[in-house]
This record gives C-alpha cells, sequence and structure tokens, in this order.
C-alpha cells in the first residue's frame, strides 16, 4: 500500500490527460489559480473551508476520481492511500478504503463535450467575421472624415508628430537605462521555473505577448491575478507587482509562444518543457 498527497493524486490525474488549467477552468468553471493551489495543498489559499470542500469534489469529479476519498483525506489531514497492483486482494481483510480511479461508464460525456466544441468554433468563427466587418465599417468611416485635410491641421499633426517622437526616444533611453544592471537567474524546469531577478528598481514590470498562440496567464498580486487570455486578437499583456513584492507566481496554460519580459529583460523559458507551467519569481533589490 502506498500513500499520495491530495495535491500529488489530483495533478496526476490530470497530466495524464493531457490537460491544462486553462481546460479545467472551463470544464469546473474554477479559477486556475484556485486549482493551482489545490494540486499544491495550499488550502489556505481558499479565503473558506465550504468553497475548499466543493472546489475538490468538482475537481475530482472531471478528472473521474473518488471524491469521496479525497475529501475524506481532506477532512483528516491525511495522505491519499491507494493499492499497488495485486496488493489489494492481500490487504482487503484489513483495510477496505483505497484510492482508486472510478470504473469508466458507458456516459455521453464525450457527446456533451463535441457539442460544447462545435459551439463554441461556431461562436468562435461568427464573432471574428462580425469584428472584420466592423473594422470594415469603421475604416470607411475614417477615410470619409479625414478626405479633407486644412493646411493648418498638417502644421499641427507635424508639430504633434515631432513632439512624440520626441518623448518616444527620451521614453525609450529611459526604458534602457531602468532595464541596465538587471539580471535573471533561472533554475528548475519541466513545470516550475524559478527566476530571481536581481537588480530591478521597483516597481517591476512583467510584460507578455503572443503572436500566433492563444494562452491564459496570470499574475499573483496583480491586476491580472484572475487570469487574462493572450490570443492574436489581444496579443499582449502587461501587469506590475506593486513595491515591497519579494516573491510572485506567473501561470501559464501555454508556454510554447509566449514571450515574456520582466523588467525589461527577456526570460529564457525553454526549460520549461511541459504544455503549461510556472514561473515562480523572486525579487531581490
Amino acid at each position: 500500500m502506498r500513500q499520495k498527497s491530495i495535491g500529488e493524486v489530483l495533478r496526476a490525474a490530470r497530466e495524464s490527460r493531457g490537460w491544462n488549467f486553462a481546460d479545467l477552468q472551463r470544464m469546473t468553471k474554477i479559477q486556475a489559480k484556485y486549482l493551482q493551489a489545490l494540486e499544491y495543498n495550499d488550502f489556505d489559499y481558499i479565503p473558506d473551508k465550504t468553497y475548499t470542500r466543493s472546489f475538490l469534489q468538482r475537481y475530482a469529479e472531471v478528472l473521474e476520481l473518488d471524491a469521496a476519498v479525497l475529501l475524506d483525506a481532506y477532512d483528516r489531514n491525511s495522505l491519499v492511500m491507494y493499492y499497488e497492483a495485486g496488493e489489494e486482494a492481500e490487504l482487503q481483510s484489513e483495510l477496505r478504503r483505497s484510492y482508486k480511479v472510478k470504473k469508466k461508464k458507458t456516459s455521453y460525456l464525450p457527446l456533451i463535450y463535441l457539442l460544447l466544441a462545435s459551439t463554441f468554433i461556431l461562436c468562435f468563427v461568427t464573432y471574428i467575421v462580425y469584428s472584420r466587418v466592423q473594422n470594415q465599417a469603421r475604416n470607411q468611416e475614417t477615410s470619409t472624415s479625414y478626405s479633407v485635410v486644412s493646411s493648418s491641421t498638417t502644421t499641427t499633426e507635424e508639430s504633434s508628430s515631432s513632439t512624440s517622437s520626441s518623448s518616444s526616444t527620451s521614453t525609450s533611453e529611459s526604458s534602457s537605462t531602468q532595464a541596465s544592471g538587471v539580471s535573471l537567474i533561472t533554475s528548475g524546469g519541466g513545470n516550475d521555473l524559478a527566476v530571481t531577478v536581481k537588480g530591478a528598481k521597483e516597481p517591476v514590470t512583467v510584460a507578455l505577448s503572443v503572436s500566433s498562440v492563444t494562452s491564459w496567464v496570470s499574475l499573483t498580486g496583480t491586476e491580472i491575478a484572475g487570469g487574462f487570455t493572450l490570443s492574436p486578437e489581444a496579443p499582449t499583456v502587461s501587469a506590475t507587482l506593486p513595491a515591497g513584492t519579494s516573491t510572485a507566481t506567473l501561470v501559464l496554460g501555454v508556454v510554447r509562444g509566449v514571450d515574456i519580459t520582466i523588467a525589461g529583460q527577456k526570460l529564457d523559458t525553454s526549460a520549461l518543457t511541459n504544455q503549461s507551467g510556472n514561473v515562480i519569481l523572486t525579487i531581490e533589490q
């Protein structure tokens, strides 16, 4: 007989299905940060014990696990016991309760998922077509509105352009100065990458961007702590850690194709080999 923590059981079941937190958030309607807290056994992160039990039961049911076993382990603050092949027959007279995956029953879940996926694709295509029609209408209106431009307006626009160019140059130089002396020290890999940020001036800004992929992301302690979806339609997002922040966790629903810049320095994420991953930030002045 062997033992595992509740978080290890959940993570093993999720990874065996190839699902990431974005997938599970969509299926369970639970924010990814709480799902991650369950997998790290950080139950105190969830504000109420009742919510913790509800989240745990819903997560287990989606993964087709025995929710009663996990809830019993949570209530007793103990590990989950399960049997290796051949052990259950030998110890059946001593222990009846074991951790096991529910027997797969004939269900309509695959059909339901297929219908949901089809509905999502149809809605997405409709949204894209509608957006393009709206953009074409706006472009036509803009072209009509600005067909006649007086000489005084041109002079004003040239002056504004010159001022903007000078401001842009000044801003670029300021950003370069701020980025100089900043170093990113990385360790770990696979699903978790630890990054130590040294020499950065507070507050530290984390910028993320994509070009052709879609990825759900979140950064604790910032305005995107509840999650943000990067996509070709919304390719960039940035968040600023409050002054005095020493640690923060960046969750990536999809790793490949997401560019990360911390305090002006681009982060190398090649060590994250799983589809999803976590970047644990440590800020040292």
